[in-house]
């Protein structure tokens, strides 16, 4: 006997979003789908020699059970003195609605607030960096 997903079984709506329970959202097993750069369009490279530049892309991910849940996110690199590191940009976007213990759907802010938070502690920056190498370098999976 298989078990079904609980995002399967959320309640599905009109509006096309998929209404999860916090505990729910802490339990789904997200995957990373697809990851790209923006393209830096500011001072052209050769009027803008040895400025400080910025790499800024985008994350999606989806729920690796095969449901419709999708999160996805605008990041940075910020460099520092011997340091890179990735940043989450803004709050995510998405297909996900939180409803509360009283199973009414959060307030929109709120709920993306939430997910914010649940990306922040995600592993999500080393399988958007392979992504990434993969897509525009042609680079293999492990460098």
């Amino acid at each position: 006997m298989t078990m079904r997903h609980f995002a399967f079984d959320a309640p599905r709506s009109i509006d096309g979003l998929v209404r999860l329970s916090t505990p729910a959202l802490h339990a789904l097993q997200l995957t990373h789908l697809l990851s790209g750069i923006y393209e830096d369009h500011g001072t052209p490279a050769l009027q803008g020699c040895g400025r400080q530049t910025k790499i800024a892309g985008y994350t999606e991910w989806i729920d690796s059970a095969g449901s419709s849940a999708t999160l996805s996110w605008d990041w940075e690199i910020r460099c520092v003195p011997g340091q890179v590191r990735w940043h989450r940009l803004g709050l995510p976007f998405t297909n996900l609605l939180l409803i509360g213990d009283d199973l009414q759907d959060l307030p929109w802010q709120r709920s993306l607030e939430c997910l914010a938070a649940r990306v922040d502690v995600m592993a999500w920056a080393e399988s958007t960096c392979i992504a990434l190498r993969r897509r525009y370098a042609g680079l293999p999976h492990q460098i």
